[in-house]
């Protein structure tokens, strides 16, 4: 780096998908990947920029250590999505094949890219990586590491291997993760995912998504309108942005939050606690469970806070908040 170029130490506020050198050090950057991110993005950069950068001077390790610091719930956005889902896409180098192409993979490290329509592909191997841009497209990948990226509509993609990545830009794509850690994200409309694995991370920008987690640990953030979820295992957290969400936990300790209109939260394990910051909310709590529903007195918002076992409030009962008061639905 010379003497005439500045490093910018922080991030636009508000802006997730942006990296700084202040922030990887906050996040405990090693000195090397300070020393490489100096070099190439002394006034720093996006995170989508950031992980191509890294992808292609083969710092794989330094890429999963970055999503792992930058993909939280609260760092979700439809700007960071987009990122991602481009970190992941340009991180194959692609190869154009007729429309309709078929592939199967069994070996490791394979790389491969279709621009067609209607391709399908299947991996056995570990460390694959694939891109898609062409509609209709189909991907199975049952080995460790996995990473895909889909621009096109309609994809639908499986994963049982470990510590999957994958990237969805277009409009109903499909996505189901049986394997430990995998991260999704998903900018386009209708998307749905299931994840029977621990650890999930998946991030919704469109509208209408649908999502299931069977596993520990999960996370997920919806900025979109008309999304659903249900957890099934503990420890999950959950943010949604959008208007009409619906989210279903069963597992332990569950956390999540909702800044939408009409967002309903059913949960039957114990001790979640759920926020509403939007109108017209609803929700059903487990044993210990807490939760906060907004409500506008005609002239602010105002707050009421339940606490199952208090009040009156029955676990496995659904309220909501009519006139200032805690009413049955």
């Amino acid at each position: 780096m010379t003497h005439t170029q500045v490093e910018q130490e922080t991030a636009p506020e508000n802006n997730p998908a942006q990296i700084t050198l202040l922030k990887i050090r906050e996040w405990g950057a090693c000195a090397d990947g300070r020393d490489w991110f100096r070099d190439k993005f002394p006034q720093g950069g996006t995170y989508g920029e950031v992980m191509t950068g890294l992808y292609a001077d083969k710092r794989y390790s330094d890429a999963r250590w970055l999503a792992n610091r930058a993909f939280d719930v609260k760092n979700i956005n439809s700007d960071f999505i987009e990122s991602d889902v481009r970190s992941i896409i340009s991180a194959v180098e692609g190869i154009e094949v007729d429309d309709g192409a078929q592939a199967g993979f069994s070996g490791n490290y394979a790389r491969v890219g279709f621009s067609g329509y209607g391709a399908q592909a299947g991996f056995s191997g570990n460390g694959a990586r694939a891109a898609f841009s062409g509609n209709g497209a189909q991907a199975g990948f049952s080995g460790n590491g996995a990473q895909a990226g889909f621009s096109g509509d309609d994809a639908q993609a499986g994963f049982s291997g470990y510590g999957a990545q994958a990237g969805f830009s277009g409009d109903d794509a499909r996505a189901g993760f049986s394997g430990y850690g995998a991260r999704a994200a998903f900018s386009g409309n209708g998307a749905r995912a299931a994840f029977s694995g621990n650890g999930a991370r998946a991030a919704f920008s469109g509208n209408g998504a649908q999502a299931g987690f069977s596993g520990d640990d999960a996370q997920a953030g919806f900025s979109g309108y008309g999304a659903q979820a249900g957890f099934s295992g503990d420890d999950a957290r959950a943010g949604f942005s959008g208007d009409d969400a619906r989210a279903g936990f069963s597992g332990y300790g569950a956390r999540a939050a909702f800044s939408g209109y009409g967002a309903r939260a059913e949960c039957t394990g114990e001790n979640a606690t759920i926020v509403f910051s939007g109108l017209n909310c609803s929700v059903s709590l487990g044993k210990g469970g807490a939760a906060t529903l907004t409500w506008h007195d005609g002239t602010r918002n105002r707050f009421v806070h339940l606490y199952e076992g208090e009040d009156g409030i029955e676990a496995g009962t659904l309220y909501t908040i009519k006139d200032g008061k805690v009413v049955k639905v």
